[in-house]
Parts: C-alpha cells; structure tokens; sequence
C-alpha cells in the first residue's frame, strides 16, 4: 500500500449532482470530472452536512457535524481551536496550501471588513501553511488574493467596466437570472483558481507531501458567463423545474409562503437576512432585487438554469487543467483526490430557488468523486450513504490513523470494495436561525424525516416509493411507526454530539 499520499482536495460552490453527466445528466457534458469518477469513485449517496456555505465546508475540513464545530451559519468565523484536515496534515509534515474561496469566515463584518478587502501576499490560515483566497462571487467577487491578482492584469477602470458590462437574459433579476459577461475567461477566477493551483504543484518535490485544497467559487448565482466561453449549455435542452402545481399543499406552511413572497408573514423567520428570500427587497451583496424568485417564467427558468450548467461545464475544463498537471509532474498516482460541493441548489425544483431551510434531495445530495490509484482501484460506483463529515477520517485512513473524536467514518473500505456502505444513515443539520427555523433531517437507504424544534409540522419521505419528494408522509398514520424510528435516529445523533463520550479531553477519571 502507498504510504504517506498526497492529498488535493477540491471545493465548488452550490453545485447540483445533475451538473455533471457521470451522475446522469442528459443535457451538459463535464468530461474531466467525469473521469476524474471513472478512474475513481463516484459515491451515489453523498450529503452535505448543512444546506449552506460556511457550515458545510467548516464540517467538509473538520470531520465533525455542525452542532459540534459550532459554526452554524453564514456570518459566522468557524472557531480556531477546531482542528481542520490541514491542521492535522500539517503536523504530520504535510506543506498545506489553500487557494480559492474558502468562506470559513464572514464575507462581511469585523473580521474581513468587506467583500472588497484585497491581499497582495499569501497568508497563515486555518491550518495552512499560506493562503490564497477569493471571496463573493462573479461581479461582486473581486476581492481577495483573487482581486489583487485582476488588478494588475487590468487597471481599476477596466474592471469597473467589466462589472457594469453585462447582458441579463432573462427579464428576472435572480429567479431564472443569465447574464453575459464581459469579463474574459482568461481573467474568471474558475481559471485564476486552477492557474494558483499548478504554479503550486510544480514546486512540490518527493521530499515532503502536500495538502492542497482549491475553493472554486461557482456555479453559485449570479449566473454570468464569460462572454468568450464557447462550451454553453443550450436553454432549449435543459429541463423545467420540477415542479407540480399544488405539491407544496402538504408541506411546512412557509414552504408556499416562500414560493409566493409571502414568507415574512410566515411566522418563522429569525433575525438575519436569508439571501433567498423574496421579501427582503434589494440584496445586502449585490444590490439585485429578489422579486424575481416568484413566479419564474418558464424561459426565464431554462435560461438561468442553462447558465448554471454552463458555470459548471468552465470549473470542468479547469480541473481537467490541474488534473492534466498532476499526471506530467507524475504526481497523479499518489495523490488522493477529493472532489465534493458545499451543497446544492434547487434551481426552482419543488417552486423553490437557491437554498435555505428546505431540505430536498436537490439541496442536500452532493457529487462527491474520490480517486488515489495507488490506494483503491478506479472504475466503481457506490450507492453506500455518505456525509461530508467523512472526508477527514477517510484521508486519516489512508495514512493509517485513526481519530475517534471525529464525527464522520472512513469511506475506505467502501473505496476499496471490502463493504457496500460504511453507515446506515446521515444527519443534515439547519440552523436558519436561532430565534427562526431549526431542523434536523435523518437520510436512511429508504426514508428521510425532517424534524423542527418547537414546530408541530414536520416531513417524512419514502425516497424509494417517492424520489421525488412529492408527498409528505409525516401526518399519515400508516407511517407512524417509521417516524418514530427515524426520531429515534436524530436522537441517537444529538446524544453523541454532546460533549462527552469518546471526545479525549472529556474523559473520567475516577469516581470522585
């Protein structure tokens, strides 16, 4: 067995597992990650941790659920006493080095200022060695090491023409929203990205490994496309969104409230502002409008959802760039990749855009693709349920150690064909709030059940009866052994989280 591997693993940003065709996508085409999973694995089952950015990819680098690591939603600084893959890496003797967005920290507030702060110079961060970061997304993602690097390809004018230079397609400002962008590919931070991340490979040396994680910052909205990049995805042959007139009638009440614009009179919404919601008039980023999110024209739709696709189809070709570095720097065989998203995106699935406390399959099942060749043998696909929270123990196995206080388990007798599933369940935790909605979802092979605190709705799915997610079960009777079975299982989860347990510094030591 190879000892001591590289590790690269690679983020994106509210990406949909029907974004690429090795999960059956009919309408776009990711050739690179499609063999990035056909010289690996491709885990058919994966799920986020948390349907948003700064808890899910705090759990994706720390192996713990979000109840544990604390950093419970956008807005937030993930605690430095956490330890992160990196830390752990590092220690080890592993160089770490991040690029990309990282999002372990606010966008905004004390400790980042604004979107706009620049960095001329790599930095110490969350455990790696030096830094490179992006932050905010297309014409408001210019800040950063990113935005230090744009500003001296093109003066500031230039840029500012750049932001202001764009087409939107669809007559919708978010919902359904596709924008032509005079930014050249050459300058998109997708690129920038894969760039910062082969001048990094072509340092290495045999001598020490490496752990090098790249945040790619798309397809998150909004959607804009270079307008030099030819690979589109075709508004025509991408599909509608799922969506059946009167499937929201056995929902949670602000389900409707939020498809309609009617959620601030829903009665559960906390003090900070949800990006996705209609009724918060112009966007605290960007200064776009919601209204669009109602009500979506099915034009409108296809095209902001072609968009979206498209924005995938260039994060492709830039992995297939690095992946093409690992292999002439010879590097390809032992390095074990990881590439996985923070979360979903509904897309207006089930009348609903982007994310939030509304935990569909679209939402909370993730791509995860992992590939080491001198590790497991390629050419396998995986129905075994997987979190984000495996990540860590899985790198820690493939060195040979163990961490009991993590939350997730090894994935690497799943890799390596010696079981079929390395756990019978998985736990999506959501806080929208504190004073707002808090959920907690349980994902069986079969089911999936949705609990609110302090809330007398709740959902239950027969995901095999019903993939689609179309009938609620939880105030059917038939069901109601299974949904005390599925609490029990979200029980089970909350009292390992608790503070005791196997976690080494609370051990007991006597009696007295």
């Amino acid at each position: 067995m190879a000892s001591r591997p590289n590790v690269l693993v690679i983020t994106t940003d509210q990406q949909r597992t029907d974004s690429l065709s090795c999960y059956g996508s009919t309408f776009t085409a990711t050739p690179n990650l499609d063999r990035l999973g056909a010289e690996g694995v491709i885990l058919e089952r994966a799920y986020c941790a948390n349907p948003v950015c700064t808890p899910a990819r705090a759990s994706i680098f720390s192996g713990l659920q979000v109840s544990r690591h604390g950093a419970w939603n956008v807005g937030m600084k993930v605690p430095t006493d956490v330890p992160f893959l990196s830390n752990r890496l590092r220690d080890l003797g592993y160089r770490t080095h991040y690029v990309g967005k990282a999002h372990f920290e606010p966008f905004q507030g004390e400790s980042m200022e604004n979107l706009g702060r620049i960095y001329t110079e790599p930095f110490p961060y969350y455990g790696f060695d030096a830094a490179e970061l992006a932050m905010g997304h297309t014409v408001y993602g210019f800040g950063g090491h990113y935005g230090h690097w744009v500003r001296q390809q093109i003066s500031e004018a230039e840029l500012d023409a750049v932001r202001d230079r764009s087409v939107m397609l669809a007559e919708r400002a978010w919902g359904g929203e596709g924008y032509d962008w005079a930014l050249p590919t050459a300058l998109h931070n997708s690129v920038w990205t894969a760039d910062r991340a082969l001048v990094f490979l072509e340092a290495q040396t045999s001598a020490q490994p490496f752990f090098l994680a790249l945040g790619f910052q798309d397809p998150h909205h909004p959607h804009y496309v270079p307008t030099d990049f030819p690979e589109r995805v075709s508004p025509a042959s991408v599909p509608l969104p799922d969506y059946e007139e009167g499937e929201l009638a056995d929902k949670p009440a602000f389900f409707a409230a939020q498809r309609e614009g009617r959620i601030r009179d829903s009665g559960v919404l906390g003090s900070f502002v949800n990006p996705a919601r209609p009724e918060e008039g112009p966007c605290h980023l960007s200064g776009q409008g919601h209204g669009g999110y109602v009500d979506v024209p099915q034009d409108a739709a296809r095209v902001g959802r072609a968009y979206y696709h498209t924005m995938v189809r260039l994060i492709d070709r830039e992995v297939g760039r690095i992946l093409a570095g690992l292999e002439s720097m010879g590097l390809a065989e032992n390095t074990f990749v990881v590439f996985v998203t923070d979360h979903g995106e509904l897309l207006g699935d089930h009348g609903i855009w982007m994310k939030g406390p509304f935990l569909y399959e679209q939402l909370v099942r993730i791509p995860m693709l992992m590939r080491w060749p001198a590790g497991f043998d390629g050419g396998q696909r995986c129905d075994g349920l997987a979190s984000q929270v495996d990540i860590v123990p899985t790198v820690l196995a493939a060195l040979g150690l163990t961490a009991p206080e993590l939350d997730g388990v090894s994935l690497l007798p799943v890799l390596r064909g010696a079981t079929d599933a390395a756990r019978d369940d998985v736990l999506v935790e959501c806080v929208d709030a504190v004073d707002g909605l808090r959920l907690k979802t349980v994902v069986t092979q079969r089911w999936k059940l949705t609990w609110y605190a302090d809330r007398e709705f709740g959902e239950l799915y027969d995901l095999a009866a019903d993939p689609r997610e179309k009938v609620n079960l939880w105030h059917d009777r038939r069901y109601a052994d299974e949904r005390v079975r599925l609490m029990g299982l979200i029980l089970a989860h909350l009292e390992q989280l608790e503070r005791h347990g196997s976690h080494p510094r609370q051990e007991r030591f006597a009696y007295a």
